[in-house]
């Protein structure tokens, strides 16, 4: 479905209006699990989400995993405990401090990730296959650039909120 676009729109309206159009669009479940796994949605958006961050940034403590996510410990307890029992993640203690503990993937998680990535990269292909490459590399760089803000803002607000 094409949605036609006020070219007046102020800049404001038209990325909500666009982020809004991306949040249905992915939230949908044969396009979860187009992006997921295509033979079952084998990891949810946030099991993809919270699996990426531990083969990316681990092995973390799970204070630090809650913390990022901004959840309850007992939550990440609870996310953590799914992706343990599925064979990606494995908890240890934290050799500096016993009584923490530290979530690494394991080889299964790092598969799965990547197999996700593959999926996810496929889909985000053929979304832009048409347009032309300077385009898609514009695109690529304005929505990371985006990406950047969010992360800044959203850290900003985190720590005024701390702060209150």
């Amino acid at each position: 479905m094409v949605q036609s676009r006020e070219p007046d729109a102020p800049v404001g309206e038209a990325l909500e209006s666009a982020l809004s159009t991306i949040l249905r669009w992915s939230t949908r479940a044969e396009n979860r699990r187009m992006l997921h796994d295509s033979s079952g949605a084998a990891l949810s958006s946030t099991d993809s989400w919270l699996l990426e961050r531990v083969v990316v940034a681990g092995p973390l403590r799970m204070s630090k995993l809650a913390g990022w996510m901004a959840v309850d410990k007992s939550t990440m307890t609870t996310e953590i405990r799914r992706l343990e029992k599925s064979g990606l993640v494995v908890r240890r203690p934290d050799p500096i401090d016993r009584r923490a503990v530290l979530v690494t993937a394991t080889e299964e998680g790092r598969t799965a990730i990547a197999k996700h990535r593959e999926l996810a990269q496929g889909v985000y292909d053929t979304l832009v296959g048409k347009w032309t490459e300077p385009d898609r590399t514009e695109f690529a760089r304005l929505l990371g650039r985006f990406v950047d803000e969010l992360s800044w803002v959203t850290e900003a607000v985190a720590r005024h909120n701390e702060s209150i």
